[in-house]
């Protein structure tokens, strides 16, 4: 994603920032609360999710969950289909629906949200050590996963995360907003969306017709 300057957090030099420590508990809790709604249980993912969102918008001078009409100028990224991008959907109020969230699966504990009014991004990616300072920060709870849990609601962002400024290389017609014309496949005429046409000997095609599926046809259904 382009050159980055370090903001905070794993032991690069700090670029000062003007923001608090952590964020105001009862934001936290509020989030968190909506996330396991959504989700359909509580866990330490969810809570890094979540202050990820707060944090990773703040840098960019916006509040979480994201207002109207200041949503239409953020998009956001995840790095894995976990948890975490339950809780990022939830507390910013960006989504897949909407061309607004993207999920680029890399395995990771990463979130990046760009403002494309201003053309400025930030990536935040997850500490390992914060799962090592859980204990001290939530000594009377039970628990690994409880324990890490109420610990990241208070911990530290600095002791949480490693933060970035990154550019973002997504094309155009993967932005919110943007619609690329349809267009017929030569192979079963069926519309491409989204600028998904594959090239093939002199052809449009579809995902389909040009063998690049996640699936296996069998036999077809009756309605």
């Amino acid at each position: 994603m382009g050159e980055v300057t370090p903001i905070l957090g794993g032991g690069a030099a700090a670029e000062p920032v003007n923001l608090p420590p952590a964020p105001p508990r009862e934001q936290v809790e509020r989030l968190v609360a909506a996330s396991a709604r959504t989700h359909g249980h509580l866990c330490p993912g969810q809570v890094i999710g979540v202050r990820m969102s707060i944090l990773g918008l703040a840098l960019l001078g916006y509040p979480c969950p994201l207002p109207f009409p200041e949503i239409k100028n953020l998009v956001g990224v995840v790095e894995i289909e976990r948890c975490l991008a339950d809780a990022v959907a939830t507390a910013t109020g960006l989504r897949f629906g909407r061309g607004s969230l993207k999920l680029i699966n890399l395995g990771l504990l990463g979130a990046t949200f760009w403002d494309m009014a201003n053309q400025k991004g930030v990536r935040l990616i997850s500490l390992e050590k914060a799962r090592e300072l859980a204990a001290g920060y939530a000594p009377g709870v039970e628990g690994e996963h409880a324990q890490q849990t109420e610990a990241y609601k208070i911990m530290p962002n600095h002791e949480l995360f490693q933060a970035r400024w990154v550019d973002l290389n997504l094309p155009p017609h993967e932005l919110p907003g943007q619609r690329p014309d349809k267009v017929p496949c030569d192979g079963c005429g069926v519309p491409i969306r989204s600028a998904q046409v594959r090239r093939l000997e002199n052809k449009n095609l579809c995902a389909l017709c040009a063998g690049d599926t996640y699936f296996k046809q069998l036999e077809p259904l009756e309605l």
